[in-house]
């Protein structure tokens, strides 16, 4: 043997050694000839072959892969890591059935091998279909020449799918597989569906198996005990109790209450006529009682012959037994069952028995014990106060009463009291000790309690001590003490007076609180309060001075019909001969009968000469342009009271003559919001909408009226408007929902869509003209996030803040540039990026806007939306084209209920372009909200559901197109 040929053992051990350490096996770590089971002869044939086969299989080459793979397992086909290997590879690539053999195959050769035996586990295996009870026979057949643990448990499962719960059963039988946990899981199934189908005694047999097989948990013991009851299989029951089973107290009682359902009488007699169990809570002992009180032959006795373990339930007993001796008038019984009881329970039957036996001196102990235990319980404080009233104890009654001051509980309970005590005291006040006095004038911290409290002696007398006690005003006080405290306010604060009269017309609206609501609110010049109170009197309830009042208001609220309504009355009443009722009378006209006018107000003058009369029929004279009749009326008003400023500045507007023109004032508004002069815009929107709305009084406004007046209104709100706050959020009611909410515009990761996209926005307005002559600057800063690649409901993934400045340079036309800066808020997730936004809504202005329409019952809407945005720093584009549809229909005053669809094309680009389009149905629910008198609705809500069909697109697969979404927008 030459040298050579003796070392090549040595020698080839050494080169394999190198190329193990050479790094292309820096993959295969733990492969060696020794782990491998190989010679190094063969490993070192086989290692090359192993080496392309991973490399292959990590790049997903299947061809090489599974070519090497199976060249590498036919050199040494008996070799079980090269299997595993070769079963890796099948795996991987999607062969599970090629895997599942060379597994089972080479099982065969090394039986019992646990690393073949877990990868052949590890392959999911499709189950077999079995729907009828033949396939079921014919599987199990199959299993019984071959049998398995997963063959077991398929076979078992399906019959008990099928109904079959002996052939379920019968599985069991292999002591193996019963042991195992697919078994146990067969048993436990088997067990439940036995124990639906009531098949009692079934269920019995697997739960005692499990016992003996020591795997019977605490949960199903307890159901194998209600399995008993409900199977009623009593000899069972008494068999397991025989074994020590089932004799705990709560047990035993359930089986009595099962007896008392069952309506099993004399078994369950029996059942309690035996030793009590060993209680180890009251609540056990307590029902136990109750049973014995129940369905006892002897309540009473069985009672009696019972020793309670518990204080509480001797209370109990003896309250259960002492109620019949009351009853019965048997006091002396009564007290002997008390004497055996602590002195101080039973209070309130002790009480009884001394207030029966006429015991003072007793009771009074026992009311003060009672008492001294319940000190807020005014329910029982009345009793105890009655009782001892009753007595001829009133001293004592007093006393509970002061220290039970003030009274919490039920109102009619503290009424009784507060009443009693006032009795009491105005009797004899000197059983209220100086500090009691001071206590019982000081406000009670209880509404109702303040109610009475202000109606005691020496407090309803002082419109002082009321304001102090009432002063709160709560909404808790009934009519007659806002009357009270309208009457107290009435001279030094008549606003809050109103108030107070307004709350006891609304607790009590008759006609006294009526009148003096409409008096009071005439009285502080709320003219359109008092006329509606008086519209809602019968002129029946009305005297003289009401009627003549009822038109003064009338006319301060210039409701022309009313005024003539109320003169008529009072024509007919013969109250015609006085200047108020000229006056009233000219005020009907309108300036078209100017003449009937001036007839009035000179009657009104031959009665009395007035400022007014004076003024008004200067007025009427400026209007027909008799400056010097307007002038010379004037100067007799101002004569009348020379330091009336209205009169002075009337006769300066007198000498001017400057007439007031609606266009002109209409024309001032415009040219001033062009100008951005919002104090002077606003002002003149101001002034048209008055003017309006005088129109509105004297006949009805038609709908170009109406749509002027609300155009006006929103003009002032506009023009008022600084910052604007906005939400949108879009939400997909299922995992694969992808929403085109954000557009691929706007978003940190333009081109990508979520399940779920939410934007919250603040925007100020910075001013108008300002780069440009008709432009609109704004600052604005936004957070936004989606629900990422998590599939999470909420948008709350990758969260965004972008702040920037938004130019809209045209007056006439929606169109806005946009420079925004992007800052991720999850650190490590996103990127910050800078982009320039272009934005356009066209056919949404008009009658077609989403704006409310103040005419009609609803209107229709479209819009036409294109979005597109630059990203600097990633060189990305994305683009929208959104156009929708949409019926407005009015459900109530400032609501819509808006149905619409939309059809969407969206786009996007970085190395390549890609695109989608979509289209959606939907229904929102638009609130309006904050209108006032000279602003339209500045806030607006919408909430909706939308359905989507996705038609092409590029991230998301076939079933995944048709979703729905919740929409939420918010503009405040």
């Amino acid at each position: 043997m030459s040298m050579a040929t003796r070392y090549s053992p040595r020698l080839l051990s050494l080169l394999v050694a190198s190329v193990l350490s050479a790094g292309a096996l820096g993959e295969t770590t733990d492969v060696g000839a020794q782990k491998m089971g190989l010679s190094d002869y063969r490993y070192f044939v086989i290692y090359p072959h192993l080496e392309k086969a991973l490399a292959a299989q990590k790049k997903r080459d299947e061809a090489t892969a599974l070519q090497e793979f199976e060249h590498i397992h036919g050199q040494a086909p008996d070799n079980v890591p090269l299997t595993l290997y070769l079963a890796e590879a099948y795996r991987t690539f999607g062969h599970n059935d090629k895997a599942s053999r060379v597994l089972s195959e080479q099982l065969k050769k090394h039986p019992g091998d646990a690393r073949l035996a877990r990868a052949l586990d590890a392959i999911p295996v499709k189950p077999e279909s079995v729907t009828t009870i033949e396939q079921l026979r014919a599987q199990q057949r199959r299993c019984d020449a071959a049998p398995s643990a997963r063959c077991r448990s398929e076979v078992g499962q399906n019959a008990l799918r099928l109904g079959e719960l002996e052939s379920a059963l019968k599985q069991l039988e292999d002591g193996a597989f019963a042991a195992s946990s697919q078994g146990l899981a067969l048993q436990n199934g088997i067990l439940q569906r036995a124990i639906y189908l009531k098949q009692w005694a079934m269920a019995d047999t697997l739960f005692a198996r499990l016992q003996r097989q020591n795997a019977l948990t605490d949960e199903q013991r307890q159901q194998w005990f209600e399995v008993l009851l409900a199977g009623r299989l009593d000899s069972r029951l008494d068999a397991l109790r025989a074994q020590g089973a089932f004799n705990d107290a709560p047990s035993r009682l359930a089986y009595a209450d099962a007896l008392a359902r069952r309506g099993d009488t004399p078994a369950l007699q029996a059942w309690l006529a035996q030793s009590p169990p060993a209680f180890t809570a009251p609540e056990q002992e307590k029902s136990w009682l109750y049973l014995l009180s129940r369905y006892s032959a002897d309540p009473e006795k069985a009672l009696a012959r019972f020793t309670a373990k518990f204080p509480e339930n001797r209370r109990y007993v003896a309250g259960e037994t002492l109620p019949a001796a009351l009853k019965a008038r048997n006091y002396a019984a009564a007290q002997r069952i008390l004497d055996e009881l602590p002195g101080n329970t039973l209070l309130d039957e002790r009480l009884a028995v001394s207030v029966a036996q006429r015991n003072s001196a007793e009771s009074v102990r026992l009311a003060r014990q009672i008492y001294a235990a319940h000190p807020r319980d005014s329910a029982r404080l009345e009793t105890l106060s009655y009782q001892l009233t009753q007595m001829g104890q009133p001293r004592a009654a007093a006393d509970l009463l002061l220290k039970g001051y003030p009274f919490p509980g039920r109102r009619a309970t503290a009424q009784t009291l507060m009443q009693r005590l006032a009795g009491l005291l105005q009797s004899h006040p000197e059983w209220a000790t100086p500090a009691q006095v001071v206590r019982l004038s000081q406000p009670l911290p209880d509404a109702e309690q303040r109610m009475f409290q202000a109606r005691l002696p020496g407090n309803n007398a002082s419109c002082e001590r009321t304001g102090q006690i009432l002063g709160d005003l709560s909404p808790a006080y009934d009519a007659t003490t806002w009357r009270s405290l309208g009457d107290c306010y009435r001279e030094s604060l008549p606003g809050m007076a109103l108030y107070a009269y307004q709350q006891a017309r609304q607790r009590q609206p008759d006609a006294y609180n009526s009148r003096t609501v409409a008096y009071q609110a005439y009285q502080v010049q709320d003219y359109a309060t008092a006329l509606n109170v008086w519209k809602t009197l019968r002129i029946a309830d009305m005297s003289n001075q009401d009627v003549m009042a009822a038109a003064d208001t009338a006319q301060a609220a210039n409701d022309t019909d009313a005024l003539a309504r109320w003169l008529d009355e009072a024509r007919v009443r013969g109250m015609d001969n006085s200047e108020n009722y000229w006056w009233l009378h000219a005020r009907r006209y309108g300036p078209a009968q100017w003449a009937s006018a001036l007839a009035d107000y000179n009657r009104a003058l031959e009665y009395a000469p007035t400022v007014r009369a004076y003024m008004s029929r200067a007025a009427l004279y400026r209007q027909r342009g008799e400056t010097a009749k307007a002038v010379s009326d004037y100067q007799n008003a101002l004569r009348l009271d020379p330091n009336n400023a209205a009169v002075q500045a009337a006769l300066e507007k007198a000498h001017a003559m400057l007439p007031d023109d609606p266009a002109l004032i209409r024309q001032l508004a415009f040219v001033n919001q062009r100008l951005d002069d919002i104090p002077k815009a606003q002002r003149y929107a101001r002034l048209v909408v008055d003017d309006l709305n005088n129109e509105a009084q004297a006949a009805r406004l038609n709908a170009a009226q109406r749509q002027e007046r609300f155009d006006f209104r929103r003009l002032h709100e506009d023009m008022g408007r600084r910052w604007t706050f906005s939400l949108d959020s879009t939400v997909g009611l299922r995992s694969g929902a992808v929403s085109s909410t954000n557009n691929n515009v706007g978003g940190s990761s333009p081109g990508q869509s979520y399940r779920s996209y939410g934007q919250l926005e603040a925007e100020y307005r910075i001013g108008r003209n300002v780069l440009v002559d008709g432009d609109l600057l704004s600052a604005y800063s936004r957070v936004f996030a989606g629900s990422g690649d998590s599939g999470v409901v909420l948008p709350v993934k990758n969260p965004m803040l972008g702040a920037g400045v938004r130019w809209k340079p045209l007056r006439d036309y929606v169109f806005f540039l946009a420079l925004e800066q992007q800052i991720p808020l999850d650190r490590g997730r996103g990127e910050s990026d800078t982009m320039l936004r272009a934005s356009a809504s066209f056919l949404n202005s008009g009658k077609y806007s989403d704006e409310w329409h103040p005419n009609g019952a609803g209107w229709f809407a479209n819009n036409l939306y294109l979005d597109a945005a630059q990203y600097l720093r990633q060189n990305n584009q994305a683009w929208t084209a959104d156009y929708r549809a949409s019926w407005h229909q009015k459900v109530a005053h400032g609501q819509t209920l808006e149905p619409y669809a939309h059809v969407q094309v969206n786009g996007y680009r970085d190395e390549q372009t890609r695109g989608a389009q979509l289209g959606g149905v939907g229904v929102r629910w638009n609130i309006w909200t904050g209108e006032s008198r000279y602003n339209a609705w500045p806030h607006k809500v919408s909430l909706g559901l939308e359905y989507q069909r996705t038609f092409h697109t590029v991230n998301q697969s076939a079933g995944e197109r048709n979703n729905a979404f919740v929409t939420l927008g918010v503009r405040w």
